[in-house]
C-alpha cells in the first residue's frame, strides 16, 4: 500500500485519480459478487449451472451493448456524475439480487447492474486522462488498474466468506454496504477535488459567472455530435483492447481448471494459484504504468506480450517440473509460476491506456474510451467462450496453451501501432 500512496504523490492530480482508482475497485467488486455465490444460488432456487452462467453472461452483454453510449453521454452530462450515478445503480441493482426469489428477478437485477457498470470505464478512465499530463498518465493508469484488481480480489473473499457464514443473501447485502460506502467517500473527494481545482482556477467571465455550461445546458446538448475522428491509431487500439481482454478472461477463466487438471492437485491449489496470478497483476500494474511514462510504450507492449506467451505455453512443461514433487512444492512452483504469468499479462494494461489517453482530448475522451472499452467487454465476452469450445473438443491441458497464440496476436497489434502513429 505504501507504493500506491507514493505514486498518488507522483501524479499531477492524486485527489482525482485516488478516487477513480476506489470507485474502479467498488466497480470491480460489484462486477463479480455474483460468481462466488453460484453453487448456493443453483441449490437455493433450484436453477441449473448454465442458467447461472448466464447471469455473467447477461452483466457483461449490457457492457457491450452501453459503453459506447455511455461514453458519449459522459462528455455531455459530466464524467463523474455518470460515473457516481453507476456505482450507486450497481448498488441497487445487486440490492434486487439478494431478494429475488426467482431466476427471472436475478436476471433483472443482473441488467441493471451491468447497464448501470457499463457507465465506470468510459468515465473514469476519461477522468483519469483529463487530469493527467503525457508525462504522469501512464503512472496514473498503473494506480487506477490496481484499483480494480484489489476490488477483484476483494469480492470472492467478502462476499463467499460471508455467504458460507449467513447465506447468499445477507452477502449481498453486505457487499452492497461496503460499496456503498466506499461510494460516498468517493462522491466526497470528487467534490473536494472541484472545490480545489475551482479554488486554483476560477476562470471568471465578465458576467461574473463560470466558463463551464449548467447541468441543464449541457443535457440540452445530448443530441449534438461528439467531436471524435477515428485515426487508424485508434483503430488498432481497440483491436488491441479487444485481444488485450480476449487473452485476459481466457487465462482468468481457465486458470484453476487448467492447474487441477495438469497435475491432479486439488481445486483449493488451482485456487491458490488464481489467487497468485491476480496478486502478480495487481503489482505488476501499479509498478508498469512507471515504465509506461519512462520508455517507449510499443515496446513494452510488445515485450509483455511476448513474455506471456512465452510463460502460458511454458506451462505444457508443468507435469515434468513438478512430477513426483510433494503438494507443497506443486503448489509452491505453480504459484511463482502463474504469479509471473499474472504479472506479465496485466503489465500491457497502463501501457495500453497510457496510449489511448495520449490520443484524448478533453471534450471528447469519454466517447473515446466508450468505443476502446466495447472492444474490451467484445474480447471479455468472446475469450472464455472460444477457449471453453476448444477445452471442450481439445481438453482444458491442450486449450489452456493456445492462449499463447493470442498474446502472440496482441504482440504483433502493439508493432502495427508503431506503423501507424
Amino acid at each position: 500500500m505504501s507504493g500506491l500512496f507514493s505514486r498518488l504523490q507522483a501524479v499531477s492530480r492524486p485527489r482525482i485519480v485516488g478516487s477513480t482508482t476506489l470507485g474502479h475497485g467498488v466497480n470491480e467488486f460489484f462486477s463479480i459478487v455474483i460468481p462466488p455465490i453460484i453453487p448456493l444460488l443453483v441449490a437455493d432456487l433450484g436453477i441449473t449451472y448454465g442458467q447461472a452462467g448466464l447471469l455473467v453472461t447477461v452483466f457483461f452483454v449490457m457492457y457491450v451493448l452501453f459503453q459506447l453510449p455511455a461514453g458519449v453521454l459522459a462528455d455531455v452530462v459530466g464524467k463523474d456524475r455518470l460515473l457516481l450515478g453507476g456505482l450507486f445503480g450497481m448498488a441497487v441493482g445487486i440490492l434486487v439480487a439478494s431478494v429475488a426469489t426467482s431466476y427471472e428477478t436475478l436476471l433483472l437485477a443482473q441488467t441493471i447492474a451491468g447497464i448501470s457498470g457499463s457507465t465506470f470505464h468510459p468515465t473514469g478512465m476519461a477522468l483519469v486522462s483529463d487530469a493527467e499530463t503525457d508525462e504522469t498518465e501512464g503512472k496514473a493508469m498503473g494506480i487506477f488498474g490496481f484499483g480494480g484488481a484489489l476490488g477483484t480480489m476483494t469480492a470472492p473473499v467478502v462476499v463467499g466468506g460471508v455467504a458460507v457464514v449467513a447465506g447468499w443473501r445477507l452477502a449481498l447485502v453486505a457487499g452492497v454496504a461496503i460499496g456503498a460506502i466506499a461510494t460516498l467517500v468517493v462522491t466526497y473527494l470528487y467534490v473536494t477535488a472541484e472545490a480545489e481545482t475551482a479554488a486554483d482556477d476560477p476562470s471568471p467571465r465578465a458576467d461574473g459567472g463560470n466558463d463551464q455550461p449548467s447541468l441543464r445546458a449541457r443535457v440540452r446538448s445530448i443530441g449534438s455530435p461528439v467531436d471524435l475522428r477515428l485515426t487508424p491509431s485508434i483503430v488498432v487500439l481497440f483491436f488491441v483492447t479487444l485481444v488485450l481482454s480476449m487473452q485476459h478472461r481466457a487465462i482468468q477463466t481457465y486458470t484453476t481448471s487448467y492447474v487441477t487438471a495438469e497435475t491432479g492437485s486439488s481445486v483449493s491449489v488451482g485456487n491458490i494459484t488464481f489467487f497468485a496470478l491476480l496478486v502478480g497483476g495487481s503489482l505488476a500494474s501499479l509498478y508498469a504504468g512507471d515504465l509506461a511514462d519512462r520508455f517507449d510504450r510499443v515496446t513494452l507492449g510488445i515485450g509483455a506480450s511476448i513474455a506471456t506467451a512465452f510463460l502460458v505455453a511454458g506451462t505444457l512443461a508443468a507435469t515434468a517440473v513438478t512430477d513426483g514433487l510433494s503438494l507443497l512444492a506443486v503448489t509452491v512452483v505453480l504459484t511463482v509460476w502463474f504469479a509471473i504469468i499474472g504479472a506479465m499479462m496485466y503489465a500491457s494494461y497502463p501501457v495500453k491506456n497510457a496510449m489511448v489517453s495520449k490520443q484524448a482530448e478533453k471534450a471528447s475522451s469519454g466517447s473515446l474510451f466508450g468505443v476502446i472499452q466495447t472492444g474490451s467487454a467484445l474480447g471479455s465476452a468472446s475469450g472464455p467462450a472460444v477457449f471453453g469450445v476448444l477445452a471442450t473438443e481439445w481438453g482444458v491441458v491442450a486449450a489452456f496453451p493456445a492462449i499463447a497464440g493470442v498474446s502472440v496476436v496482441l504482440a504483433l497489434l502493439f508493432l502495427t501501432l508503431s506503423l501507424v502513429d
